[in-house]
């Protein structure tokens, strides 16, 4: 009972006073059914939200399976279920649920339409949205909960565009629609997620301009954009990275802000001059940070197939604004570095588990790298498989990245789904050409050291440590493929069929090749699951370095 007290106070603790009485008033908040104002009639002129550089991007379109949503089956997240729109519930995990609130795969609805001129996809779109009305009452249950509505309403607005003058001729569906939305902005206003912050704040914000926008609310509009400029400036770091530190999350962000100023600039609001530079900063880290890196980098919840790709965001950029990015190595404010050798791309994590009051999203990963070469990902972290099961303690934990654990010490005490209570400190980092020094204390007051050097096609890992309790340090190398994995002389080799990857020798350390069992899970997208390779390096603890040198050929 002492330790579960104890974790809830240093979990608490962090946190802002505005997310403790948010708290408080949330239960409160998402049970009750506010009172909507009468609707007065259609808005005024609708500003696009469709982005094609972002929503006709074939890779993103390729999510879904337009055939069998036609037949209510649909597919989220490598999950398949039958949608019975008499009541549109599923039984399926809650991240779930919620993409299915949002609604994303409607607008494969709307680019069928636009291509083959089909009426068949309007009615589907049409009837989606008709059933949904009629079976989720306002303000009730996962599709009314702020974070489903803030997505939800720019999908339906992609859709709008894509559908153009069949949506706009059809005056009853037009009316009831509008009449739906205006009393989901109206819930929104009084559930904005305060309670949570972070993205999902961000997502209540953007969403409630849009609408401010749309009905032409001055007063809200005002309030609203100057609450979305500070949670931008406090969001996005001066180094241009997402304060939470996913990459994934870092895109989705950018995503809005490209969106929140195509809309600002539509309707000649002067505060989208002010994004311009958030939008430079975030396009210059996210092109830095993925270059040679063939998919998005696995550090804390990260994946591909939930943000819109990376090229995607970096041309619609540049097509709406003329913003094309800066490359740069270092990103001292979020701890990302990287390293090139070549064709060779190396991506180092020397930061925080995320914002102190913000830790939903970390991992245990302080020290961990990624390295992939000619674009091909070979060491990776194990990504993150889902957010509500039994594999999410495993996949946030320091053995799933590739960095070491000292004993059973966690670097951070993570529990729950997206709860972190005591954690990582005493961060420190420099970087000096081709080598990299880092460093951090646990929460459990432990000290490891890591200096990485890649020079020559050869990637040198030396590992050091300072512990409370002596103890069996255990390093994991997690490898991106099944590849056969042979000891020869003293070394690993790393073969893709008959072809040699690399060779990797221990430095002072004996090893173990897992094929089988948590350690060879891999989950490069949320809800697909596959089997790799992982090699664990073990010591002892002593005054020396250990470690292993990858000679990549």
């Amino acid at each position: 009972m002492l330790d579960k007290i104890a974790r809830y106070y240093n979990t608490l603790k962090y946190l802002k006073p505005t997310q403790l009485t948010g708290q408080l008033k949330k239960g409160f908040s998402l049970r009750t059914v506010p009172r909507i104002p009468t609707f007065s009639g259609c808005p005024i002129d609708r500003p696009m939200t469709l982005i094609p550089d972002l929503d006709l991007d074939s890779v993103y379109l390729a999510r879904f399976d337009v055939d069998s949503l036609m037949n209510n089956t649909v597919t989220l997240l490598y999950e398949t279920h039958f949608l019975d729109v008499s009541t549109w519930t599923v039984e399926a995990s809650a991240l779930w649920r919620f993409n299915l609130h949002y609604f994303e795969y409607a607008i494969s609805l709307g680019v069928s339409f636009n291509k083959t001129g089909a009426i068949c996809y309007y009615s589907k779109f049409k009837e989606l949205v008709l059933s949904w009305i009629k079976a989720n009452p306002i303000g009730k249950g996962d599709s009314w909960h702020p974070y489903t509505i803030s997505i939800r309403l720019p999908n339906w607005f992609i859709c709008f565009d894509l559908f153009g003058q069949a949506f706009e001729t059809d005056v009853a569906f037009k009316e009831t629609v509008y009449e739906s939305i205006y009393a989901q902005y109206q819930v929104l206003l009084k559930r904005k997620e305060t309670w949570q912050l972070g993205n999902h704040y961000f997502e209540n914000l953007k969403t409630i301009l849009l609408c401010s926008l749309l009905f032409d609310e001055q007063r809200v509009y005002d309030k609203h954009i100057q609450l979305f400029l500070r949670e931008v400036d406090e969001e996005v770091l001066s180094d241009g990275v997402h304060f939470e530190l996913s990459i994934m999350y870092h895109k989705v962000i950018l995503e809005g802000v490209i969106r929140v100023t195509y809309w600002l600039k539509q309707t000649k609001k002067p505060q989208y001059i002010d994004l311009l530079p958030v939008i430079q900063r975030m396009t210059d880290a996210v092109a830095s940070l993925e270059s040679g890196m063939g998919k998005t980098p696995l550090f804390n919840d990260s994946g591909d197939g939930v943000a819109k790709e990376s090229s995607s965001l970096l041309k619609a950029a540049n097509e709406l604004f003329n913003i094309t990015p800066h490359f740069a190595d270092s990103f001292p404010a979020s701890g990302y570095y990287k390293l090139y050798d070549g064709d060779i791309a190396l991506m180092f994590d020397a930061g925080e588990i995320g914002p102190r009051y913000m830790t939903g999203h970390g991992h245990c990963d302080c020290l961990s790298f990624e390295l992939s070469v000619n674009g091909n990902p070979l060491f990776v972290n194990s990504g993150t498989y889902q957010y509500q099961g039994e594999l999410r303690k495993y996949f946030r934990s320091t053995s799933a990245h590739n960095t070491l654990i000292i004993g059973d010490r966690e670097q951070s005490e993570c529990w729950g789904e997206h709860r972190v209570a005591r954690r990582i400190n005493n961060v420190k980092v420099e970087k000096n050409g081709q080598l990299i020094k880092g460093s951090y204390r646990s929460y459990l007051g432990d000290t490891h050291v890591r200096i990485i050097s890649l020079v020559d096609r050869t990637l040198t890992v030396l590992d050091s440590v300072s512990v409370a309790e002596p103890a069996i340090v255990h390093s994991y190398l997690h490898l991106a493929n099944s590849y056969n994995i042979v000891a020869i002389d003293g070394s690993l080799i790393v073969l893709d069929g008959k072809r040699k990857i690399c060779a990797i020798k221990p430095v002072e350390a004996g090893y173990f090749v897992h094929t089988s069992g948590n350690l060879a899970y891999y989950a490069q997208m949320f809800g697909r699951l596959t089997q790799t390779s992982c090699i664990e390096f073990i010591w002892y603890t002593d005054d020396r370095q250990h470690g292993y040198v990858i000679q990549i050929y």
